[in-house]
């Protein structure tokens, strides 16, 4: 038995020095200290056998080679791979590059629409998410118990006690419009990139809250041909000469009068698709002229100066400009989407 021990050192000596590469370890590993048909495995299983003077003399050296063997293959290891630990890693290899966030594909619409703006001579303003009922409404031209109130389904938050007044999340961003008329002096450009909210059933183009720009113009003489004007040369820039608008009038308690803009269906080439429902055109956004009582309220003399407001859905043009069927997945958190762009 210690002749064979003797034997079996002899050999992994020889076969570790012959190694050339990890696979080739494995085997000697395998070969000699293996669970099931290890040559130390098989003389330690066969210990039962011997007598007790024997197994005193036996185990021990069995024992000891295990654990040279052991250390053998460990330095072979670190032989041929450089610098590693006995759990086979390179200190030598260059670092995995770490994985880097990067902005939403919100984001980074939103700053595609607002540098085109900016370009225009707009400047940006923000303001609160949590807003009062008289700038999200009343300074609007949307008075309580109106009608027109239906129009956005509002998220209201539980009054405190020290409260007078009730507050909400704001349905859109032109309260902001007004916050920022109460330190500014015609003429302005201003537009207002921000999040939005409200209680709307979600599906594929509703979310609970969402992404919008609002843009006020006001000075002397501005008209509709403007508005018209501005709204053309910002769809261009995002999406190209082929992009095409057409206006329809429609209302909106804060302007008059007031129109829905539609974009030619770049989907099908405004040829007629599901996208589009076979019209060839996409509602983008809504606009008009501002309400002279909406001006009266920004302290603006609404019989010098004039202005038009354009409301935009980022998200919508966002899910047109990067072909996105589904507005949800913007808000899933899912790295498989958010990673494309």
């Amino acid at each position: 038995m210690k002749t064979n021990l003797n034997k079996i050192k002899k050999d992994v000596l020889e076969l570790v020095n012959q190694a050339k590469d990890l696979k080739s370890l494995e085997k000697i590993e395998t070969q000699f200290l293996g669970r099931k048909d290890g040559e130390i495995t098989k003389i330690l299983r066969g210990l039962k056998k011997l007598t007790v003077k024997q197994k005193k003399e036996i185990g021990p050296l069995a024992n000891a080679l295990k654990k040279e063997i052991k250390e053998m293959l460990k330095e072979k290891k670190n032989n041929l791979v450089g610098k590693r630990t006995d759990r086979g890693f390179d200190y030598t290899l260059p670092p995995k590059k770490p994985e880097v966030g990067h902005l939403h594909p919100i984001t980074q619409f939103t700053k595609k629409v607002t540098d085109v703006f900016v370009s225009m001579g707009f400047e940006i303003v923000d303001g609160p998410e949590v807003e009062t009922e008289e700038y999200n409404f009343d300074l609007l031209n949307i008075p309580a118990e109106h009608p027109s109130r239906d129009m956005w389904d509002t998220y209201y938050i539980k009054k405190s006690r020290n409260e007078a007044l009730p507050r909400l999340l704001r349905t859109h961003t032109s309260s902001v419009q007004l916050r920022a008329m109460e330190k500014r002096k015609p003429p302005v450009r201003l537009i207002v990139p921000g999040r939005v909210f409200r209680h709307e059933a979600v599906d594929a183009g509703h979310e609970t809250n969402f992404y919008q720009c609002e843009g006020l113009v006001i000075d002397e003489n501005v008209s509709m041909a403007n508005l018209i004007s501005t709204l053309r040369v910002f769809v261009k820039k995002i999406f190209g000469e082929k992009a095409k608008i057409r206006v329809r009038p429609s209302y909106f308690p804060f302007v008059e009068p007031g129109i829905e803009v539609d974009m030619s269906c770049l989907i099908c080439d405004s040829k007629g698709c599901s996208a589009c429902k076979q019209t060839g055109w996409l509602e983008m956004l809504g606009a008009g002229m501002v309400h002279p009582k909406v001006l009266e309220n920004m302290k603006v003399d609404s019989k010098k100066y004039t202005g038009f407001a354009f409301g935009l859905g980022i998200d919508r043009f966002m899910m047109l400009y990067y072909g996105i069927n589904d507005i949800r997945l913007s808000y899933n958190g899912d790295l498989r989407f958010i990673k494309q762009f």
